[in-house]
């Protein structure tokens, strides 16, 4: 895989399918703006599901958060860094073979940010750096 997506997928950033699901559907769209509501009639997932995982996104820096009429609006970064990196994501997403190797990258993300949070924390580490990002 292209060397401008390495870190996207990884606990913290692109770590559930949810989220990747949602920066797919803003690399394609790259003008659209909306909310978590309007998220949630698109993707058919839960709202509080979608409206956690765009907050998780924005913070991340993948999307950008800005307020319009008492609610959140959402739309794709214009960090020119990471607009770059999605659009290489949603190429290699076009191909059948890569697509397989990013629902792995995907599932593995989420299984790390599982661990994290439920493992570490006992454990009394704050962090594990050597896993906050993988290769793809």
């Amino acid at each position: 895989m292209e060397r401008y997506e390495q870190g996207l997928i990884s606990p913290g950033q692109i770590d559930s399918l949810l989220k990747l699901r949602l920066v797919l559907l803003f690399a394609e769209h790259p003008w659209l703006r909306m909310s978590a509501a309007h998220a949630q009639q698109r993707l058919r997932e839960s709202p509080w599901a979608i409206a956690e995982a765009l907050d998780e996104l924005a913070n991340a820096g993948l999307l950008s958060k800005t307020e319009c009429c008492g609610q959140p609006m959402y739309r794709l970064t214009t960090i020119p860094e990471h607009r770059l990196r999605l659009e290489c994501l949603a190429r290699s997403f076009d191909d059948p073979q890569r697509r397989d190797e990013l629902y792995d990258l995907v599932r593995t993300a989420s299984e790390e940010r599982r661990y994290r949070e439920m493992v570490i924390p006992r454990m009394g580490v704050l962090a594990a750096p050597e896993f906050d990002a993988f290769v793809i």
